[in-house]
């Protein structure tokens, strides 16, 4: 077994890998085959003012690294890396320095390409086993979406349209760990188009402030971002954190019909939908209606035929595990079927072989729309 070392204990480190970890460890315990040893360990400098989330027993809450050296062994140690992007490079090398190999680390892997470098570097001198957060990339849903592309059903993929939004007034006034929205929900989306689509390059990128009150929070309120890939994809991903409500869709539009897909919006509930839609026979492009501003096709307004399209609930695939056309509605926990793949990964000495290629495509292409945007005259609150 391995034992977590979560560093950095926001809303990431306890909210999420701590809580998804306890259960993880739960569940492969009551099988017979335990994966996570606990206690994990969780070093924040706040650690001794945190409400952990765990169960008693679970959690070794210690405010520097040189206590948590007290609790864990760097030998049989997973590291968690949960501190914002632009304090990545100096813990990871002190981290290697005192003898951690196994890294998970939130995305984005880096704040700037220089760091990125020294990053590859880093990774390369010490023997890092390191895995950068994709859940989106390993989910259920992604990997139907995957089979869309590749099976033809279909046709050929010509744009993914991304919408990520969600109200994020109250981290964002009481932290300063991101410097803009390109790094709160960006990097999850722009991972599923590299993967789902190919390598890209970017076409253009532009932030918002975030108003609130009499407060405005330059570059927090939103980004989208346009890429162009070599398959000829194209793709849009928008993210609104000033928006009323929660939504994380993808739109893929097809030669031949549209799939659309709804991750889970939090830990409240771990099911996923996808639809699957044909176009009206005869007909090769999207059907014209309702544009939003951006003159993209709204989510959810392609409607299914009304001949024998399965319902909510009926999750059909064929043979191949094709996805059917319909509504599929399936449970879908992706981080804890990450963080299992990972440990497990971990344990036979290949965790991060595959993952780290698409993890600094990605910061790359962040890199360049931060760039982008720096030189841009960004625009007013609100301005989706």
């Amino acid at each position: 077994m391995l034992q977590p070392l979560v560093v950095g204990l926001g809303r990431s480190g306890s909210g999420l890998h701590l809580h998804t970890l306890g259960g993880l460890a739960r569940r492969t315990a009551a099988t017979g085959h335990p994966l996570v040893a606990l206690p994990a360990v969780g070093c924040d400098p706040r650690a001794d003012s945190l409400r952990l989330l765990g169960a008693p027993g679970e959690v070794t809450a210690v405010t520097t690294l040189e206590q948590a050296l007290r609790y864990v062994d760097p030998a049989t140690a997973v590291v968690h890396v949960c501190t914002p992007p632009r304090l990545r490079y100096d813990l990871l090398a002190e981290l290697a320095g005192h003898g951690f190999r196994r890294m998970i680390v939130e995305k984005p892997l880096a704040a700037s390409m220089d760091e990125l470098d020294a990053l590859i570097r880093l990774r390369q001198d010490a023997g890092l086993d390191l895995v950068t957060v994709t859940h989106w990339i390993t989910s259920r849903l992604a990997g139907r979406l995957r089979r869309l592309v590749s099976g033809g059903l279909l046709g050929s993929l010509r744009r993914i349209i991304v919408d990520q939004h969600k109200p994020r007034f109250l981290r964002s006034l009481a932290t300063d760990g991101h410097p803009s929205a390109l790094d709160v929900e960006i990097p999850h989306s722009l991972a599923l188009a590299l993967d789902l689509a190919g390598p890209a390059e970017l076409r253009a990128a532009r932030c918002w402030d975030l108003r609130c009150g009499d407060r405005g929070l330059p570059l927090l309120g939103g980004a989208h971002v346009e890429l162009e890939h070599r398959s000829g994809v194209v793709t849009l991903l928008r993210s609104d954190l000033g928006a009323p409500l929660r939504q994380r869709s993808v739109v893929c539009e097809f030669d031949g019909g549209t799939a659309t897909a709804h991750f889970p919006l939090s830990e409240d509930d771990d099911h996923a939908q996808l639809v699957v839609a044909p176009f009206d026979r005869g007909t090769a492009a999207p059907p014209t209606g309702v544009l939003d501003a951006d003159g993209v096709p709204g989510i959810g307004r392609h409607t299914l035929d009304a001949d024998g399209v399965p319902g909510i609930g009926h999750d059909t695939l064929d043979t191949d595990g094709m996805p059917g056309i319909g509504h599929h509605v399936f449970r879908d926990d992706a981080l804890t079927a990450f963080l299992d793949d990972a440990y497990r990964g971990f344990s036979s000495g290949a965790a991060g072989a595959g993952n780290f290629p698409l993890a600094c495509a990605t910061t790359r292409l962040l890199c360049a729309a931060r760039e982008h945007c720096a030189v841009t005259p960004h625009a007013g609150a609100g301005s989706r």
